[in-house]
């Protein structure tokens, strides 16, 4: 379905936006500026009805709210206040076009070695809030976000067309991919399918040699999303999802993510396994200097998981493995391996990694930066 648009008549009207908020202000010498930045919002909208830009093609979208969204169908600058999918739309073949981001370089630190353009990207967003005048200067042509903030209606008051989304499940994860290749448009598309691919075949692996597993082998494995204050990934999560198609138990006698739970319910828990997500880190300390710091602490070194060894660090690469992000479909693989070296001897995940970030997120790998990736350590 096309239809016509005047981008620049959008952004005309945007920028009207921004500077009648700041014309209303309270007070003598307010009403003074703003007298003045009334003047110029007349120039604005007298200059903006002088264009005469060609239409722009667009095309409508439904979203993951059930919103139709009509958008360009040519996409040139995007802007995107989803952490975990800024990657995607670097899969997707558009990384270069990310001219407003939720970013920054400490938060992803993969991601900007992956596509250094995003170093020129304007941090716009926080994970629930937007600097409207800064947005409005980047001019894109569509926004991304969560479905969970309130950044869309912001974004549409500014007449920014905007396409919210999320998942909680891979069948989910798999919609969020298609819908935003829908959204780009082009090879993104072939990209899309092929990666859902990739998705179902490490669950159909992974799960192939886990399926028949006994309740006894399959060992409880508690998920750490921060050690101070102690936060836990529980049921009903994509999470408790992996942990399962490996061939684990979720520890976690919670539902839901993110959960504050106390030292003395990790005890009874007892878990098999222990796995720390990068944001469990200790203040700066790698993955390797946190699990000694719990082979010290007067609590933790009393879990036979930590004083048996059985402590990991989950990877992390241009976005965090574990969670809602695209390379959850290597965390399969990984879990498994972890959980069962006997069944998963020759999944090596070295290769692993180089091969996916070659073929999904068009960035070589060197042996080096793969293991860097598996230790969960940064670039560099």
């Amino acid at each position: 379905m096309l239809a016509g648009t005047r981008t620049d008549d959008r952004y005309c009207a945007a920028t009207a936006v921004v500077i009648f908020e700041g014309a209303v202000m309270p007070g003598t010498r307010a009403r003074r500026i703003g007298v003045a930045m009334a003047g110029a919002l007349a120039v604005v909208l007298a200059g903006c009805g002088q264009t005469a830009a060609p239409a722009t093609p667009t095309h409508v979208v439904t979203d993951a709210t059930g919103a139709q969204v009509t958008v360009p169908v040519t996409v040139n600058r995007i802007a995107d206040a989803w952490p975990a999918h800024n990657e995607v739309v670097q899969m997707l073949g558009s990384g270069d076009k990310i001219v407003a981001t939720v970013l920054k370089r400490d938060a992803a630190p993969w991601l900007y070695v992956v596509q250094p353009a995003l170093a020129n990207a304007q941090t716009t967003f926080t994970n629930s809030t937007v600097s409207t005048e800064q947005l409005v200067q980047t001019r894109p042509d569509v926004l991304f976000t969560d479905k969970s903030t309130q950044i869309a209606s912001k974004a549409g008051e500014l007449g920014i067309p905007t396409v919210q989304l999320g998942f909680q499940t891979y069948p989910d994860l798999k919609t969020m991919v298609t819908g935003t290749a829908d959204v780009l448009g082009g090879d993104a598309r072939t990209q899309a399918q092929a990666y859902n691919d990739y998705l179902d075949q490490a669950l159909s692996t992974v799960t192939a040699r886990t399926r028949d597993l006994p309740e006894a082998k399959r060992p409880s494995v508690l998920h750490v999303y921060s050690l101070n204050p102690l936060v836990v990934d529980g049921t009903g999560s994509i999470i408790d999802e992996w942990i399962k198609a490996a061939g684990g138990r979720n520890a976690a006698d919670v539902k839901g993510n993110v959960k504050p739970v106390s030292v003395e319910q990790v005890a009874r828990w007892n878990p098999d396994v222990v796995i720390l997500a990068n944001s469990a880190f200790v203040a700066n300390d790698t993955g390797a200097q946190t699990v000694a710091t719990l082979r010290a602490d007067p609590f933790w070194s009393t879990l036979p998981a930590v004083a048996q060894g059985r402590t990991v660090v989950n990877p992390t690469g241009g976005w965090h493995w574990d969670r809602y992000g695209i390379e959850s479909a290597l965390q399969l693989r990984w879990a498994a391996k972890t959980l069962h070296p006997e069944l998963f001897g020759d999944v090596d995940m070295v290769a692993e990694t180089r091969g996916f970030y070659g073929r999904f997120l068009h960035h070589p790998l060197t042996d080096a930066e793969a293991r860097q990736m598996l230790d969960a350590r940064d670039p560099g």
